[in-house]
């Protein structure tokens, strides 16, 4: 099955770039990308915002997007 482009893309995962030839990944799929604990969890950093990205959400990739890692709890109790 011949992808439509052959485009790579920049992911960046707490600041260490990673790539991808993927137009849609789920938030596993990017921690796995970049070799982040499954437990971790994932934000998509928008300019000066952070959104939380779930396992199983599905999120377009486009070039030099950026994500937060880090491990689960570290925010609230």
């Amino acid at each position: 099955m011949p992808e439509q482009s052959q485009a790579t893309f920049s992911v960046f995962v707490n600041n260490q770039e990673f790539q991808t030839k993927e137009h849609q990944l789920t938030g596993a799929q990017i921690k796995d990308l970049a070799g982040v604990p499954a437990n971790y969890e994932l934000f998509e950093v928008r300019g000066d915002q952070t959104v939380p990205v779930g396992n199983e959400q599905t999120v377009q990739i486009h070039n030099k997007i950026h994500f937060r890692a880090i491990p689960a709890g570290t925010f609230g109790t």
